[in-house]
């Protein structure tokens, strides 16, 4: 009996090192703050990391609406973490079908401008109730854009798409590659903290 409780003990305490290590996989010490759209399109709420900044913008004659959470950048630190959430109307999108897998596509299209650009994982599954489409992607991208010495960043960038009435959503997470796994846990939240307004 004694052996066996001590078998029991040392498998919780391998489980507690466990979580210890792999910080983000057991645990979110992240808190939260719940963002509401102030423009109508953006007919949304959700949580998002707090004490990161938000901005909505709005595209080219209301081709498309969004929200973009970043990180704010330490000193002497380039963030590349963010997430965006994206809403578009199907009437104002280039893509025949208008389905989730044509959507998927015309982002692939896109990014295929990106160098050393590999597609990591491509889902189908349901998010929110709605049929969705889940892809994670590596490529390179410049670290800093507008600096004449900006270098190449491999950065990983997942992306969720729903549609729901006339409209997509597109869910994005970018970050570093060695720092991605930081955050994937906060989007998830985010993505599952989504409630729409009407």
């Amino acid at each position: 009996m004694v052996f066996n409780q001590r078998k029991i003990w040392e498998i919780f305490l391998l489980l507690g090192v466990m979580c210890m290590i792999n910080t983000y996989g057991c645990a979110d010490s992240f808190k939260y703050e719940r963002y509401s759209g102030q423009n109508p399109e953006l007919n949304f709420s959700l949580e998002y990391i707090s004490g990161w900044l938000h901005s909505e913008q709005t595209g080219s004659k209301n081709s498309f609406f969004q929200v973009v959470f970043y990180q704010p950048a330490g000193k002497d630190q380039l963030s590349m973490a963010s997430m965006v959430v994206t809403v578009e109307k199907s009437q104002n999108l280039e893509i025949n079908p208008l389905t989730l897998d044509a959507k998927v596509e015309d982002i692939l299209n896109k990014r295929l401008k990106f160098k050393e650009i590999q597609i990591l994982s491509k889902d189908k599954k349901d998010t929110l109730g709605l049929p969705a489409r889940d892809i994670k992607l590596s490529y390179q991208t410049l670290g800093e854009p507008y600096s004449i010495n900006a270098k190449p960043l491999p950065v990983i960038e997942r992306i969720i798409i729903l549609k729901r009435k006339d409209k997509f959503y597109t869910l994005r997470y970018e970050n570093k590659v060695e720092e991605f796994d930081k955050f994937s846990k906060a989007f998830d939240r985010l993505v599952n903290s989504l409630k729409f307004k009407d």
